[in-house]
């Protein structure tokens, strides 16, 4: 199974606190396994509500909560842009957002720190009309 943003999220967020997916398990009271199955993107769509109880445990920033909540409705995100993004605070939801509902011809696509480039640059662009 390939890795999803929503998994690679996850997983993140979960090392950023050093948990085991034993304690995380235990912790939100959602089983160890599933929690393994989502971030390895084994299962690919948990509830709102099983989110919300990691992210209580997680305890992730404002930003990083937004985006882990936007990708549990987009499973189609590249997950190399979410890790991208996860490891830089400055990135908006908006400008993540953006960035992951640009769709590319081919199998050309560019890494994510150009795309995110081209969006930012978009959007000062709007800015400055």
């Amino acid at each position: 199974m390939p890795q999803t943003g929503l998994g690679v999220a996850l997983k993140t967020l979960r090392e950023r606190r050093t948990l085991s997916l034993r304690e995380i398990g235990q912790l939100s009271s959602v089983d160890h396994a599933y929690v393994h199955r989502l971030e390895t993107g084994e299962k690919t769509n948990p509830s709102q509500d099983l989110v919300e109880k990691l992210l209580k445990v997680l305890k992730p920033g404002e930003r990083d909560a937004a985006l882990v909540m936007w990708l549990v409705d987009h499973a189609d995100a590249d997950p190399s842009l979410v890790e991208f993004v996860l490891q830089d605070p400055s990135i908006s939801i908006d400008v993540f957002s953006a960035a992951a509902g640009v769709r590319h011809r081919g199998n050309a696509r560019p890494d994510p720190a150009t795309l995110i480039a081209r969006i930012k640059k978009a959007f000062d662009d709007d800015e400055d009309d």
